[in-house]
């Protein structure tokens, strides 16, 4: 996969803040089943079972049916390294998955020695930080992870919502290909979002080594399309993070809204 490296126009002057990625996995997002209908998907900050994942807490999974029908899934087991859910499909067709909001204070600080340090703590526990403590920045993570299954067949995608940050792909999610472009559209609060870092990666580093990390750094002239093409199937994750400024919030000085969006490629 060729690396993107494009202009940003971001403001913020700070690093990236994103989370570990959050992955929902299935044996396969593409099913075919004569008989069974109820399938296990892990929730995990890995997309690969040889690397070293941590359990992020999501506890529910919502489900949209290809009839509209709307469940909620609770998670069966909570592991130190993944959530696993069992899911039941009904309906042929294509199902879309999302975790509720998951929200998360980062605060940096330098201690009285100059060392930068991280922890989970809003702006207004500021005052608990360690004598002599500096500190610098506090982040409200949003983190929201999303995916499609399809049983037995596809039907249409399109998940209406018109609040946060929105990944809409202009193909079906689960029909994308090797060697052929494929693009999302990415809106915030139903307009397309200005600014923001993409990131596309593949369990594939694991395997091939010419595989890389596809990074984005969305400018307002893309108009919040995203385009790629990868020349291996495998498992992908889109993750995008979007930040704001904060004036006047009692808990943080920025926000930083993160999705992801688990995919399968196949041949």
């Amino acid at each position: 996969m060729k690396k993107l490296l494009l202009a940003s126009s971001m403001t913020l002057m700070c690093c990236s803040v994103f989370a570990h990625d959050i992955w929902i996995k299935a044996d396969r997002h593409e099913i075919h089943a004569d008989e069974q209908k109820i399938f296990s998907l892990d929730v995990s900050r890995s997309g690969n079972t040889y690397v070293a994942e941590a359990n992020h807490g999501v506890k529910e999974l919502m489900m949209t049916a290809p009839s509209g029908e709307k469940s909620v899934f609770k998670s069966r087991y909570n592991g130190e390294t993944k959530e696993v859910f069992e899911v039941a499909f009904d309906d042929r067709g294509t199902y879309y998955l999302e975790s509720p909001m998951t929200q998360v204070f980062l605060s940096f600080y330098l201690d009285e020695a100059g060392k930068k340090h991280k922890i989970r703590l809003p702006k207004s526990q500021w005052h608990t930080l360690p004598k002599g403590s500096k500190p610098l920045k506090t982040v409200e993570k949003q983190i929201t992870t999303e995916t499609y299954i399809s049983y037995n067949g596809f039907s249409a995608v399109d998940v209406k919502k018109q609040t946060g940050l929105v990944i809409t792909p202009l193909q079906h999610p689960n029909q994308i290909r090797p060697n052929k472009k494929f693009s999302f559209e990415l809106t915030l609060d139903g307009q397309p979002i200005e600014h923001g870092e993409v990131s596309l990666t593949s369990t594939n580093q694991y395997y091939y080594m010419d595989s890389e990390k596809t990074e984005i750094d969305l400018s307002k002239k893309q108009k919040g399309l995203v385009n790629f093409t990868v020349d291996k199937p495998g498992r992908y994750l889109l993750a995008v993070e979007y930040q704001v400024a904060l004036k006047n919030d009692k808990n943080a000085t920025e926000r930083s809204i993160e999705r992801f969006l688990s995919f399968e490629i196949t041949e």
